[in-house]
């Protein structure tokens, strides 16, 4: 065990308070913001809710801006403490407007987002924020792998003391016969999580100096676990997908809707962190097989994001427009930007502008005018007026008017966010969580009625190894009236569903589209 660096704990916990006060008070008061939440959580009036809905989102926001604002400072070597306050100030403002201007009973989805997407500029800031007049990624890189090391330091420490604290209070609690109670336990972790985690992390935050000044180097055992394990998993990863393309021209196959999106998302990502770990290797003054790789590897990921977009493209047409659809568009957007980026050699702050089209694509399909649940509201009653107006202009036959005034248009858009529970029907012994587009197939209109089937799979001990798998198939039924009047239920004979939202609309004799989430109870 090295004494040494054990020694050095108390002077730099010491130096965090005096490098980082108003980060270092922060992680106090979100301690005791949690405590606050935690104790009077029983009072629900309106003026205690957005309390505790404040104190749920400004403490570690304001932790990280502060944070960020003394690392900056300390890049440009200066003292001045009016960044600090405008940045603090505009955050601690800003989070109070939010909050007493949201709706409670109504959709806190734009308030979320936007918490969101100030979490993620200040974290952004931490890593990039100084070090953005740097002519090239060094130090960035320098204080990335630092930063990791800190925090995973920080935490398995903060478990230690976690384990030992309740572990002393629990031994206490028994030798004397006395019972502390279970919040205590409660708060400890608070404790520990909150504030232990935080000072400890930034006592192991590197200078900015010593980033800067420090080559990027990689040490034997990362070089070799990049070499022989992650450089081979994405290249087999490439090749197989490779593969999958060749099936798909040959059988023109796609697999369910999404799961190309989702094996492309993950696999981008997994190249985005490998080419951040390579760093050192691309400034390596020998052409190793490594550097030539990493020119490839973007390049060679273009087919299958061109893979996901067709993916894209088939749930479109399958499906009717939805928010969901509108992001997993914007993420495949994303993607081929960020390879653009890789590829571009003038480029020498590849994150920067990596985390930037990140959160300006963010704000523009969650926030914005331009939204994608905005965009969703405009395009499908749109799509329905023009598949109406389509078919009221091709009044040549008798039988294509009766075909209009038999299927109509139609349009239910259900939501009980403010049911917290629902009652489990009589004999309903498994329940599982629902969220569900219905294929065209699974679900039609006959006349006022609308009839939806739900199958679920599930293993078969008895049969045979080749068809382990059997299927359970309910049905359910509804009316239109049942829907205008916000359903909160539908039952079947043997299964049930407590519906948290829906959305169904009939726009054409064959355009049709359902959408349920809630939950599913079967017996």
């Amino acid at each position: 065990m090295d004494l040494t660096a054990i020694k050095k704990y108390p002077s730099q916990i010491t130096s965090a308070f005096k490098r980082f006060p108003l980060a270092s008070a922060m992680a106090f008061f979100t301690f005791i913001a949690l405590v606050t939440n935690t104790e009077f959580a029983q009072f629900g009036n309106d003026h205690f809710t957005r309390l505790f809905l404040w104190l749920a989102i400004y403490p570690i926001a304001a932790m990280l801006i502060a944070l960020a604002t003394s690392l900056v400072q300390e890049s440009r070597k200066s003292a001045n403490a009016r960044p600090q306050a405008i940045a603090s100030g505009t955050w601690f403002l800003l989070s109070i407007a939010l909050v007493a201007g949201l709706p409670l009973d109504d959709d806190p989805f734009y308030f979320g987002c936007t918490v969101t997407l100030v979490y993620l500029i200040a974290t952004f800031a931490v890593f990039l924020g100084p070090f953005w007049k740097q002519p090239n990624e060094n130090g960035f890189w320098n204080f990335l792998q630092k930063n990791i090391k800190s925090a995973i330091i920080a935490i398995l420490v903060s478990a230690i003391l976690l384990g030992a604290l309740e572990g002393f209070v629990f031994g206490f609690a028994e030798l004397f016969d006395t019972d502390p109670g279970e919040m205590i336990y409660l708060y400890i972790f608070y404790f520990c999580a909150s504030v232990v985690v935080p000072i400890l992390y930034f006592s192991g935050v590197p200078s900015i100096d010593e980033c800067i000044e420090e080559p990027p180097a990689l040490n034997k055992f990362a070089s070799s676990t990049i070499r022989f394990l992650f450089v081979p998993v994405l290249a087999i990863g490439i090749l197989l997908f490779y593969a999958y393309i060749i099936k798909f021209i040959v059988l023109w196959d796609m697999p369910d809707e999404g799961t190309v999106s989702a094996f492309v998302s993950g696999f981008i990502i997994y190249l985005l962190v490998l080419i951040t770990a390579m760093h050192p290797m691309r400034l390596s003054a020998e052409q190793t097989t490594e550097k030539k790789l990493l020119k490839i590897f973007p390049a060679a990921c273009i087919p299958l994001v061109f893979l996901m977009s067709i993916d894209v493209m088939h749930i479109f047409i399958q499906e009717s427009l939805s928010p969901e659809i509108i992001w997993v568009i914007t993420i495949n957007i994303y993607f081929y930007i960020i390879i653009a980026i890789l590829l571009k050699e003038k480029i020498q702050h590849k994150s920067r502008y990596i985390a930037i089209v990140f959160c300006a694509l963010f704000f523009i399909t969650t926030i914005s005018p331009l939204n994608a649940h905005n965009i969703a509201d405009l395009v499908e009653p749109s799509k329905i007026e023009s598949e109406l107006a389509q078919q009221s202009n091709t009044k040549t036959t008798p039988i294509e008017e009766d075909t209009t005034a038999k299927f109509g248009s139609f349009e239910a858009d259900i939501s009980n966010s403010d049911i917290i529970s629902f009652i489990i029907p009589k004999g309903a012994k498994e329940v599982a969580i629902l969220d569900h587009y219905f294929d065209k197939s699974e679900f039609e209109y006959r006349d006022d009625t609308i009839t939806f089937r739900i199958t679920l799979s599930e293993d078969d001990e008895n049969a045979a190894d080749s068809a382990k798998t059997k299927s359970k198939v309910y049905n359910f039924f509804t009316t239109k009236q049942e829907l205008n009047d916000s359903l909160e239920s539908i039952a079947s004979d043997h299964a049930a569903i407590g519906i948290k939202e829906l959305h169904t609309s009939q726009w054409s004799e064959t355009g049709r589209s359902l959408r349920i989430k809630g939950l599913l109870f079967t017996e």
